[in-house]
């Protein structure tokens, strides 16, 4: 069974990859990763995507595939531009593709793939959208990218509500200092107490993230980060939720309303 069948069909389960192809399919899995690229783009099938991310992890991760099945499959990979290919995610409509497409370039761990992340980092995200800039600046760092220092420093040039809050998702108690003693927002800092911040922010990025689900949005614009995040200060530690779906059509709606 080729792989665009199982990929467009079920969820993938990596320890059936020898139940699912045969030796013949396995010289075919490159080329038709390449392909499913255009296809899952056009259709948007429910599972084609997942299954691309749960394929990489597995793949350069978990290593459930035998060394020489490995060494094909990824020469195969260099050898026909797929990471190239791939990197047309890093600018989906979809918060949660390019969230996937960064985790599958950091998954395969090689730094020649850091400048399709630079190219996103300061095309697509800085800036723009908070969630993506610091999920791609940590990567570029894992990569070893020789841009990812000054990457960093560029947050700290421009103190604004987009840097603060890539900032702190970083998760690095030096930056976040640093950011504190930067960052002047009074309506912030009467709301949430400096203890709480790292946890106030990673709640938040839960919040879009659920927002963005239950609502069937793809993603939201800078001006939407912004406005959620402010509207996210007025109800953190006070709201309650007793009907999840309910929950977060009502603070769409409210977000809305206050925009």
């Amino acid at each position: 069974m080729g792989i665009s069948e199982i990929f467009s069909s079920e969820l993938y389960n990596a320890e059936k990859f020898y139940e699912y192809f045969s030796e013949e399919d396995i010289k075919n899995i490159p080329f038709d990763l390449y392909n499913l690229i255009d296809i899952e783009q056009k259709y948007e099938n429910q599972f084609t995507f997942q299954n691309f991310v749960a394929f990489f992890s597995d793949l350069y991760v978990s290593l459930n595939i035998n060394d020489k099945d490995f060494k094909y499959i990824d020469s195969k990979l260099d050898e026909i531009g797929f990471s190239q290919k791939f990197s047309e995610y890093l600018y989906s409509d979809f918060l949660i593709k390019k969230e996937g497409a960064i985790f599958v370039f950091a998954k395969m761990r090689k730094k020649s793939n850091c400048k399709y992340l630079e190219e996103a980092f300061i095309n697509e995200y800085y800036k723009k959208n908070p969630i993506l800039t610091s999920r791609c600046l940590k990567e570029l760092f894992y990569l070893g990218s020789n841009k990812a220092n000054e990457y960093e420093k560029l947050l700290f040039e421009n103190i604004d509500i987009i840097n603060f809050i890539t900032i702190i998702l970083l998760c690095d108690k030096d930056l976040s200092e640093k950011v504190l003693e930067l960052y002047k927002n009074e309506e912030f800092f009467k709301n949430i107490k400096i203890n709480d911040i790292e946890e106030f922010i990673m709640s938040f990025e839960i919040f879009i993230s659920n927002l963005l689900g239950v609502n069937k949005i793809k993603d939201f614009k800078r001006d939407e980060y912004i406005n959620s995040f402010n509207y996210y200060i007025k109800i953190y530690g006070s709201y309650e939720v007793k009907d999840f779906n309910s929950f977060y059509k009502k603070s769409f709606q409210e977000l809305k309303i206050n925009t």
